[in-house]
């Protein structure tokens, strides 16, 4: 007889929980959990397939040495049973070699099923041929035998619902039937037990089998779901990989952006120095009414290319989010003062009329950026003025609420010019847009002005309102939340326009520069004082210079060809400690607080950028020399 666990054939499969597909490990094909199921059953019934044909065996050949005696029909019983426990023993043999698929689960069910089969109508064909069940002690051990093979079902049969089903009928039957032909009662009494018995015992298997194929179905679905939950989080690692990588990427790529920038701000800054530094000292020359026409087209044109060098480095800041804001008290009305006193000029040039109206109820000082402040209101105006041939352009400056430590303050900038359609109010926030190519064409620009004014607004705690009517007018709203300061903040310096440059001032001036042209540009602008400068080349001869002869003030390249200007300054100050004071004034290209604080961190004691201006020149040269 052959015993094994095993699922039900493919014709009636076991009753189980809904198929559901879970992927397989990486690498394997996801399979159903039924199919997992039934494979997994498959290979539990072959399992036992060896020992129990081992057991069955044994059993019969007990049985027939018991008897005694040769009788032809116990040959051919015995000759049957070995030749079904020998294929028995080959399939369990070929089985375990082949290792088959899953999906011929149901192949081998069938296969384990006939062999369960021919074993069991074996035993109940014993009954028939041997003479021993008409009673005595031969009967009994005889009796004995076919009730162990069917209580060793129960356990060896659990899984494999079908043959467990067969081998109780085909093996209970025939011992029932030969019991009832006895003719005595006591037959009938025992062939109605063994049926009873059949009954139950196929009533357990079928309840037994149900819970196996239950507590399985749960290893499975345990196990397949851990895979899943491996797999994904051996996705989530990758990805978690990938995006450390790319981070790294992209910031690598942020700071080579950042030096690039900072390295085009500089190679572009140093020659406009020398552009803008020109055409200042030329303006003081004698000049033709003709000749002080071009001098201003040139001077626009190098203005208007250092604004758009300004934005783009702005925009590149907001952006990757290395733009910082002050914080310091200012008047509000200054701010829009100033900047209205910039735009005037160019609205009078167009014949346009400029009015400022600034409510009597601001608030004397706030805190925030005023550089910043001062920068958005230029961009509103500026593209007022630039989108406007007839009419007017107006700066109105509000105070809508306020409190005893906030206010809000309302920057109106209104025009009469073409307006704006709707399609065009949807992008126009968005870098490097304008209305149209024909708008493009005809007033330039390179589109960044309302990008950073808007995103500037967003920093400030703002927000950039826009109303337009085409072939109308435009209002811009910078509506800006700020917080007033208290008594202690107070202390802020007036925000106006520099002071004009002093008659004359007296100082021994080293200049530190090794551009010839930027080298020109301050002796001129130095000489227009009445300074006469001396003027080195490197950083070496900076400190030999400033270490051997007296000095009031030093303005430093922050770029040289040997050692930089902030290791200069660092041995200029090592070397004069305790000695004469001089002050140290950087004069670089590069821009950003990054670099004014690494200048101040060396021993400088103020911060211009190039291209400098002569009236910021000499408000850095009065604010540092002693006695001016």
């Amino acid at each position: 007889m052959a015993f094994a666990v095993q699922t039900m054939p493919a014709s009636a499969p076991p009753a189980a929980p809904a198929v559901r597909v879970i992927p397989a490990p990486s690498g394997h094909v996801a399979l159903p959990i039924a199919l997992q199921v039934r494979s997994e059953l498959v290979a539990l019934a072959y399992r036992e397939l060896g020992p129990a044909t081992l057991v069955s065996f044994g059993a019969a050949l007990a049985l027939a040495v018991g008897i005694g005696r040769v009788l032809p029909a116990i040959v051919m019983w015995l000759t049957g049973v070995i030749g079904v426990s020998a294929y028995g023993l080959w399939l369990g043999k070929k089985f375990r070699t082949a290792r088959p698929p899953a999906e011929e689960a149901a192949l081998w069910e069938w296969r384990h099923l006939a062999t369960t089969t021919l074993a069991a109508l074996g035993w109940g064909a014993s009954v028939w041929l041997f003479p021993t069940f008409s009673g005595g002690a031969l009967g009994i051990f005889h009796a004995l035998i076919l009730a162990g093979l069917i209580a060793g079902s129960t356990r060896l049969l659990l899984a494999h619902r079908a043959s467990h089903l067969t081998f109780l009928a085909a093996l209970g039957a025939p011992v029932a039937l030969r019991l009832f032909m006895t003719g005595d009662p006591s037959g009938f009494a025992l062939g109605g037990a063994m049926l009873t018995l059949v009954s139950i015992l196929a009533v357990a298997a079928i309840r037994s089998h149900r819970l196996f194929v239950l507590a399985l179905t749960a290893r499975c679905e345990q196990a397949t779901l851990t895979a899943e939950l491996k797999s994904v989080a051996a996705g989530r690692d990758a990805r978690e990989a990938e995006l450390r990588e790319a981070r790294v990427l992209a910031e690598a790529a942020s700071r080579a952006k950042g030096e690039f920038l900072a390295t085009i701000s500089h190679e572009i800054r140093t020659p406009m120095n020398g552009v803008l530094g020109m055409l200042r000292i030329l303006r003081e020359t004698p000049l033709s009414a003709e000749q002080r026409d071009y001098l201003k087209t040139a001077a626009d044109c190098a203005e208007k290319l250092l604004l758009l060098l300004t934005d783009v480095l702005d925009f590149t800041k907001l952006e990757q989010g290395r733009l910082e804001l002050q914080q310091a008290p200012f008047p509000p009305a200054a701010a829009a003062s100033v900047t209205a006193d910039l735009m005037h000029a160019r609205a009078r040039d167009k014949g346009l009329h400029f009015d400022l109206q600034i409510a009597p109820d601001l608030p004397a000082a706030i805190l925030g950026d005023a550089a910043r402040l001062r920068q958005i209101l230029g961009n509103l105006i500026g593209n007022a003025i630039k989108f406007t041939e007839l009419g007017s352009v107006t700066l109105a400056v509000t105070c809508a609420q306020r409190t005893a430590t906030r206010a809000e303050l309302h920057f109106t900038v209104t025009d009469t010019g073409i307006g704006i359609d709707s399609a065009t109010l949807e992008r126009l926030f968005k870098p490097f847009i304008q209305g149209d190519s024909a708008l493009n064409r005809r007033y330039g620009g390179a589109g960044l002005g309302l990008a950073i004014s808007t995103r500037l607004a967003d920093a400030m705690g703002g927000v950039l309102q826009v109303q337009s009517t085409l072939n109308q007018g435009t209002t811009f709203r910078l509506v800006l939340p700020c917080r007033l300061p208290d008594g202690a903040e107070l202390a802020f310096a007036p925000d106006e326009p520099a002071r004009p440059a002093a008659p004359a001032l007296t100082a021994r001036v080293l200049v530190v520069e090794d551009d010839p042209v930027n080298q020109q540009v301050i002796e001129l602008f130095l000489k227009k004082l009445g300074i006469a400068p001396r003027i080195v080349t490197d950083g070496h001869s900076a400190v030999t210079r400033a270490t051997s002869e007296t000095f009031d003030a030093i303005l430093m390249d922050c770029h040289l060809p040997d050692i930089d200007g902030l290791e200069a300054t660092r041995q200029i100050r090592q070397k004069l400690a305790g000695g004469r004071p001089v002050k140290i004034i950087a004069l670089t290209a590069n821009v950003g607080k990054k670099v004014r604080d690494e200048c101040l961190a060396a021993g400088m004691d103020d911060f211009l950028t190039k291209p400098v201006r002569f009236e910021t020149l000499v408000a850095a040269l009065q604010r540092n020399l002693p006695g001016n």
